[in-house]
């Protein structure tokens, strides 16, 4: 989505490129990645805190499958075509972080396309399809290749790459940059 300063461009990024096509169930998953919910706990405490900061409440208790991003990502390059990344954007976030809804699932998916427009005869067949996925798995691959492997990993006019979560100030020392 553009506006009169900035233009905003979500690239797909897979953090778990080899999660099953069905996703997994959440404890499996938490006790694969950090040996189980209790180590896992301060790592979501901390994005916890700092979303309540920034007025999200994230519901992690209500996930309970950790699904295959990649249709997501489908749909994300869909929502490009029809200038409405953005507001797809949130509605993915918005399902997964605070309904716990699975969006890997195409039914999922489908329901947040026809809520932003973007759903006709085709996103369907396009969702379930292999179309795109090459050209998503080489940005993703390229990313990899770049350094990038995790999120949120923020690229600033193509010279600038911030790694993780960041505050306010370091976004603006990079944008005053231009400005000189």
């Amino acid at each position: 989505m553009s506006n009169s300063l900035f233009e905003i461009l979500w690239r797909p990024f897979q953090l778990n490129p080899d999660m099953p096509l069905e996703g997994i169930n959440r404890k499996q998953y938490l006790q694969n990645k950090f040996g189980g919910k209790e180590k896992a706990q301060k790592t979501y405490q901390l994005i916890h805190n700092a979303g309540l900061k920034n007025g999200i409440h994230f519901q992690f208790e209500k996930i309970n499958k950790t699904p295959n991003s990649f249709a997501s990502h489908k749909l994300l390059a869909l929502a490009h075509k029809y200038n409405k990344q953005d507001d797809v954007i949130e509605d993915l976030f918005y399902s997964y972080f605070i309904e716990g809804i699975d969006i890997g699932n195409v039914n999922e998916l489908i329901k947040i396309a026809k809520q932003n427009n973007i759903f006709d005869k085709k996103t369907l067949n396009y969702l379930k399809s292999n179309e795109d996925k090459n050209n998503l798995l080489a940005e993703e691959s390229q990313a990899r290749d770049f350094g990038i492997n995790g999120v949120p990993c923020f690229i600033i006019n193509k010279e600038y790459v911030l790694f993780g979560a960041q505050n306010t100030d370091k976004f603006l020392e990079i944008f005053n940059n231009f400005s000189k």
